[in-house]
């Protein structure tokens, strides 16, 4: 990891010492220079940026387009600022730099496609200040700038890699998840680390680097910058989306990050989308960049919402098949392997839930613990095909007579128990004489089958001792491991007189 690590800083060292890496104009520079003290000197830095007069002119010529709306028109630089504030016209003067220093449009000899940069990188920028404005969370002309240098890298890579690096983004088609992924396996660096590092040395706020740098990545940022990371990775969502070739998979990811991110709701980041796609293309014109006609924005956005509900729709379809399969895992893990009842751990569990439920709701539970009769010397005499025959045969018998919400499962051996919730001591004491009964008019058949000291048919007896909660009386019993004890104790008095029936616990006098 950490070998890693320095290549990646090679990397980039060797792509900003690159001769041909695009650099910040002298004005823009002094510019970022001058607003990163505390002591701001309005009327310097607007003489500063007049230095540059084709740099002054698209300044102006911005501010004093209906984008902005401003009652009466600026003459100066100065004058912008005091109209719209220091930071719209810093961005301004940021922005034509950083456009001027990539001065390409359409696909150059080797087919970096600079319209699909700058349509991108615009409505970046354009859904970032939305989305900050909004919010309020960001300055939204730091958002901006953020947003327009967010792909910078991009511009590094190629003019270092050339057509292999075409080739990557290519091959991605947009998806700029995957890109980077594939520029860390092909060239150990990514664009997003690249902006970082130009961002840092161009000595911009640390909110845009950690933005630019994680933009791709938010889980991996600073907690101080996640809301700032969050909004210029939802605008590139967005931004994606609005591309030439509608990414839908792209729209919907941006409406789900809203929602889980920032809480909008569906009307909210629709009304980010369309106002984006206006403002876009008017911000497009002031950089003179062509980022091609709009899409259908309202199509893209039924479709997203058509998604968004089935997507929902299939998350707790798939939260209600998981939940079932993890019953059905946990019902088979604590099932008795040979009689297919509940073992002893899934007792435990099912005893402990229906103790707590009747204590809440006063109704009562009573337990049956059942001894198949004679079952060591049977399992000794004719083997433990016939043991097992005859553990089976009493499970299945219990099962039968119980009632649909009761429970049987194996305590251990030749031991059962029976839960009857909401069942009295009267209701539980007579299915213990209808599975008893069932005994004696069901025999095990096929006996003689697994043993040749059998001649025909086995009938079976249980001796059964039952034990009632009832919360409404004085009975003592006040805890699951009490109430087994109980009918445990219950269950040697049946077998002490003989067997082939049921006692009942009593409290002592």
């Amino acid at each position: 990891m950490e070998n890693g690590f320095v290549a990646t800083l090679e990397m980039v060292e060797e792509l900003l010492a690159g001769h041909r890496l695009p650099t910040l104009p002298a004005v823009a520079a002094e510019v970022l220079e001058m607003t990163s003290g505390v002591d701001l000197d309005v009327l310097r830095i607007a003489e500063t940026v007049q230095l540059d007069q084709a740099l002054a002119a698209k300044v102006l010529r911005t501010v004093n387009s209906s984008y902005y709306g401003l009652s009466r028109p600026c003459g100066t630089v100065h004058q912008a600022m005091v109209y719209l504030g220091l930071n719209t016209v810093k961005t301004l003067v940021l922005s034509f730099s950083l456009v001027d220093t990539i001065d390409s449009q359409g696909c150059d000899r080797l087919g970096f496609n600079y319209s699909e940069y700058w349509r991108r990188s615009i409505h970046t920028a354009v859904a970032a200040r939305e989305l900050a404005r909004l919010l309020g969370t960001w300055d939204p002309e730091e958002a901006f700038f953020a947003g327009l240098m967010q792909d910078f890298g991009m511009i590094a890579m190629y003019h270092r890699f050339g057509r292999q690096y075409v080739e990557a983004v290519e091959a991605v088609r947009g998806d700029h998840h995957e890109l980077v992924r594939l520029e860390r396996d092909l060239f150990e660096v990514t664009h997003p680390e690249i902006g970082a590092s130009v961002a840092e040395k161009w000595k911009l706020p640390s909110s845009q680097v950690a933005a630019i740098r994680w933009h791709h990545d938010s889980q991996s940022a600073d907690p101080q910058w996640l809301d700032q990371v969050r909004i210029i990775d939802l605008a590139g969502a967005m931004a994606a989306s609005l591309m030439m070739t509608p990414n839908q998979r792209a729209m919907n990811a941006y409406r789900r990050h809203a929602r889980e991110w920032f809480g909008l709701d569906a009307r909210s980041s629709e009304k980010v989308v369309v106002s984006t796609q206006e403002a876009a293309k008017e911000v497009s014109s002031f950089f003179r960049v062509d980022t091609g006609d709009g899409i259908q924005v309202e199509q893209l956005l039924a479709r997203a919402e058509a998604q968004l509900f089935q997507h929902q729709i299939d998350m707790g379809r798939h939260a209600r098949d998981l939940q079932q399969k993890n019953h059905d895992l946990s019902e088979k893990i604590n099932r008795d392997g040979l009689t297919g009842v509940l073992d002893r751990s899934g007792f435990d569990a099912q005893l402990s839930r229906m103790f707590s439920e009747t204590a809440e709701t006063g109704r009562c539970l009573s337990l049956l613990f059942c001894d198949a009769d004679r079952f060591k010397p049977i399992n000794d005499r004719y083997g433990h095909a016939v043991g097992d025959a005859v553990l089976k045969h009493l499970a299945k018998v219990m099962e039968e007579r119980a009632r649909r919400e009761d429970i049987v499962c194996r305590f251990g051996g030749d031991e059962f128990v029976l839960l009857l919730p909401g069942c009295s001591e009267d209701d539980a004491r007579r299915v213990a004489e209808d599975i008893l009964t069932s005994l004696a008019s069901s025999p095990l058949q096929a006996a003689a089958e697994l043993s040749h000291e059998l001649d025909g048919d086995m009938t079976l007896t249980s001796s059964m001792g039952l034990a009632t909660f009832d919360p409404s009386s004085d009975n003592t019993i006040d805890s699951p491991e009490m109430l087994v004890t109980c009918a445990d104790q219950a269950m040697y008095i049946a077998k002490r007189r003989g067997g082939n029936g049921v006692a009942t616990w009593r409290a002592a006098a």
